[in-house]
């Protein structure tokens, strides 16, 4: 009897390796409708506007895609689960490709199916996740099913306001923004678990063995006030308030940054991309700020940084570094992930600065070019990672 090939039983050995292959395939892909509309080439039929679909796609399909094998892979050691592998792993891939062709050819199907097809894999997700952290070593990471939980009630909300827009449901984009916002909550309470790991990997490569360690209080401190500034801008998007407390929440991240290990640890691109998130935090922390309290330039600049800038560097740092740790490789990334770094930076950027300053080429430059280097960015992870994805880890260990 023949065997299965190596990658048959591989691609379904843990969560992170079908969800981070498909999230980082999918990246560019849930721009190419938004992208087509505004170059007049390609207009999806929907009864969303292709800001919306795009802004949907790129929170519940790319980025819960992503979250999803994290939290998959993460779980099973931070709570003494066993993992989700074969068939129940496949089961919720499944969901996850069934809500993306449903959004896709929306147009065609009964909005019901295309919003059951897409909870269906939230609500899965989130029955998966809450029961293990209620156990007794999971329960001090509950605090990430409470945010996995809000982030299913928005969405929920988000079809909701889609299905009845006179139902007295926030707008769609303000609870796009919310989703956003909780999703950066979800990277700075995880942030604050992985860091000191990969710290004391950076620290270790670079020479250095003197004792070093983060204040917990300050960590509490930057998500604590990273969740007020969250229902704020729920209730209140651009109102005073709402900017005072982005500004303080931009401060406490601010402070955090302050203790981290700059000098000589930072050359480690893993550590680099974590602090280049977190960079992108403060900033857009301060853009939104500052655009409540002032008329001085719109909101969506900060908004573009804490999705393209925060979002995705910390969703490529995560690609990056359990895509070695949990295939058995040392720390080491491949040297394709310094390009992709440059132009996830440069995509940041102009979708950041350009709308601020060049407002009359934003087509070309902050458009046409941003899609062009976010698709470069994770097809540089894809050729660096896509194999050790697919394929058994070479120390013959399980996952």
């Amino acid at each position: 009897m023949t065997s299965n090939p190596p990658w048959q039983g591989a691609w379904l050995a843990y969560g992170f390796r079908p969800f981070f292959l498909l999230a980082a395939a999918y990246a560019p892909l849930a721009l190419v409708p938004w992208v087509g509309a505004l170059l007049q080439q390609f207009v999806l039929p929907m009864s969303l506007s292709p800001l919306v679909w795009h802004g949907h796609e790129m929170l519940f399909g790319f980025a819960f895609a992503a979250l999803a094998g994290f939290l998959l892979t993460a779980i099973p050691s931070w709570a003494g689960v066993r993992p989700l592998t074969g068939a129940g792993l496949a089961s919720l891939v499944g969901l996850w490709l069934l809500g993306r062709v449903s959004f896709w050819f929306g147009a065609s199907l009964p909005v019901l199916v295309v919003v059951a097809l897409n909870l269906m894999f939230s609500l899965a997700l989130l029955a998966w996740v809450l029961p293990s952290l209620l156990l007794p070593r999971g329960r001090r990471h509950l605090s990430l099913a409470a945010v996995l939980g809000a982030m299913v009630m928005v969405q929920a909300a988000f079809y909701g306001a889609w299905l009845a827009p006179a139902a007295g449901l926030p707008a769609p984009a303000t609870l796009l923004n919310t989703g956003v916002n909780l999703m950066v909550l979800m990277v700075v309470l995880t942030l604050s678990r992985i860091l000191p790991v990969v710290t004391q990997a950076a620290r270790r490569d670079a020479g250095l063995l003197s004792p070093w360690r983060l204040s917990p209080a300050r960590a509490h401190l930057a998500a604590v006030a990273l969740g007020l500034f969250v229902l704020a801008d729920l209730w209140a998007p651009g109102h005073p308030v709402t900017g005072w407390l982005a500004l303080a929440a931009a401060a406490a991240q601010a402070d955090r940054l302050s203790e981290w290990p700059w000098g000589r640890a930072m050359a480690r691109l893993y550590l680099l991309l974590l602090t280049l998130a977190y960079l992108w935090l403060v900033a857009g922390l301060v853009l939104v700020g500052l655009a409540a309290l002032s008329d001085a330039w719109p909101a969506y600049a900060g908004r573009h940084a804490l999705s393209v800038g925060t979002l995705g560097t910390s969703i490529l740092a995560v690609f990056c570094i359990a895509g070695l740790r949990h295939t058995g490789r040392p720390l080491r990334l491949p040297r394709l992930l310094w390009p992709a770094l440059l132009t996830l930076a440069a995509t940041a950027a102009l979708r950041t600065l350009v709308p601020l300053w060049l407002p009359k080429y934003y087509l070309v430059a902050a458009v046409a070019l941003p899609f062009l280097l976010w698709a470069a960015t994770f097809a540089c992870y894809l050729v660096g990672y896509g194999r050790m994805l697919v394929t058994a880890r070479p120390d013959g260990l399980p996952g």
